[in-house]
């Protein structure tokens, strides 16, 4: 893209953001929560999914004012494309398939025509269209935003307050080892490169093992570009060991400053700073699997990076000078995990689980709905005769044996459960695989139609 095509697009934005006809939507959740299935099903109902009777609480659908979405054509050849046409080729596997998780950022816009229902433009103008852009990147990297707040000795006590914690102890305790035999002075590059490996490792089992959420740096899982860059060779030193003005605490604390510096606050700025609206995913069920350390974990988790977000009402200066997020949609991804009935359940756990960042949204007069939804349906839900009496079911895949189950997948708290309750009860909903469905069959979802219509139903009138 030449600079002339590089200005014009950045003018068109611009034009557009004046004209309240342009949304930037961020989606936002940890490794897992389902952003990928999230995004692929969202631009599938945009552009093909667009019935009334598969978007039926999409009020510009329902009304029949809806014309199409289409992938832009413009977007620019710098920015990397969202792979949209392959994530949905897994889908329409023979089973289907998830598509495979975020290994960097990526983009996707969109042009949606519709017929205003409201205004001048409904009587001037054939049709309107609204510039979409959607940003995806890995959970991971999302996990360093916390970073902003804190200097190099603040990370390392608090990743070692996080590393004596149940979950993490035995797990951390070659690396503490290691650590504790460590000389100080010596910040060569083969040590740096042997203490960073192990610590990589660390991480790595924490986010297998563990089931926890906060694994700081976030490049270190997923390096993307950053791969073999020598500000990756970042590890927290023990507290006790931060006393001593060595070699290697002070070459850790400029990798930790060029770390925050040159990765972080760009990303922030560049795919965060200019979000208009917002979805958090949060998959609820995964935690309550792994007990209550790991919930307490997520809440922690979510709590601290939905602080590095500017939330308020969207004027038109605001738009184009200093936008912020004026609404946000909290989702309970995997709703189709669990029957029916325990969707509100469900959801009563997500608004318990982000008690706080819900707080401080209100606080910041941002629209805030919280739901349970599932982007891509993974299950049927029936009932079965037991003893007489109907009992809720789901029929689906298991994708550990891709073998069909039929079970009821117990009850949701609507509260963040006790340490008591997780010692009495383990909670174990499954996992499972897309349900199939045709080529020219609509995605099949739980409430996609509901989160379009708050998201994107207010620039749709």
């Amino acid at each position: 893209m030449t600079w002339l095509d590089k200005l014009q697009h950045q003018s068109r934005q611009l034009r557009h953001r004046a004209l309240d006809r342009h949304v930037r939507l961020g989606v936002t959740g940890l490794s897992g929560a389902g952003k990928t299935a999230f995004i692929t099903s969202l631009v599938h109902q945009l552009t093909q999914g667009d019935s009334p009777q598969n978007l039926p609480f999409f009020s510009v659908v329902q009304q029949g004012r809806y014309l199409g979405g289409r992938l832009a054509a413009e977007q620019a050849l710098t920015i990397p494309r969202f792979p949209f046409e392959h994530n949905m080729s897994f889908l329409q596997q023979d089973p289907p398939q998830w598509p495979p998780s975020t290994t960097g950022w990526s983009q996707l816009s969109l042009a949606l025509r519709y017929k205003a229902g409201q205004g001048l433009r409904s009587h001037l103008q054939t049709y309107s269209e609204l510039e979409l852009d959607i940003v995806d990147y890995p959970g991971e990297w999302l996990l360093d935003l916390p970073l902003l707040q804190l200097n190099y000795q603040q990370w390392c006590e608090f990743s070692w307050q996080l590393f004596a914690k149940p979950h993490r102890q035995a797990l951390a305790a070659d690396f503490k080892a290691l650590l504790t035999a460590t000389d100080l002075n010596d910040a060569s590059e083969q040590q740096l490169h042997r203490v960073t490996d192990a610590y990589k490792a660390l991480l790595q089992q924490f986010s297998s093992a563990a089931s926890t959420y906060l694994n700081q740096p976030g490049r270190l899982l997923v390096p993307g570009e950053l791969a073999g860059a020598p500000m990756l060779q970042l590890i927290p030193l023990l507290p006790e060991q931060l006393n001593e003005n060595s070699a290697l605490l002070k070459k850790l604390t400029d990798h930790y400053q060029s770390y925050r510096d040159y990765v972080v606050k760009p990303f922030y700025k560049q795919h965060f700073s200019q979000l208009d609206r917002q979805v958090v995913l949060v998959d609820c069920l995964s935690a309550l699997n792994a007990g209550a350390a790991a919930t307490a974990e997520l809440s922690q988790a979510l709590q601290l990076i939905m602080q590095s977000f500017q939330y308020g009402p969207s004027s038109m200066l605001r738009r184009l000078f200093k936008p912020q997020i004026s609404k946000v949609l909290f989702a309970a991804s995997k709703a189709d995990h669990v029957t029916p009935e325990q969707h509100q359940a469900l959801t009563l756990l997500l608004q318990n689980l982000l008690r706080q960042p819900l707080k401080q949204t209100t606080y910041q007069l941002a629209k805030t709905e919280a739901m349970a939804l599932a982007a891509v349906s993974a299950s049927k839900s029936g009932y079965v005769e037991q003893q007489g009496q109907r009992q809720p079911c789901l029929t689906g895949t298991d994708s550990g044996t891709a073998k069909k189950i039929s079970l009821f997948p117990g009850d949701v708290p609507s509260e963040v459960p006790d340490e008591h309750v997780f010692s009495r009860h383990q909670f174990s909903f499954p996992s499972l695989l897309p349900l199939p469905f045709a080529a020219n069959a609509n995605v099949p979802h739980i409430r996609m139609d509901h989160a379009l219509q708050f998201l994107l139903g207010d620039k749709l009138r």
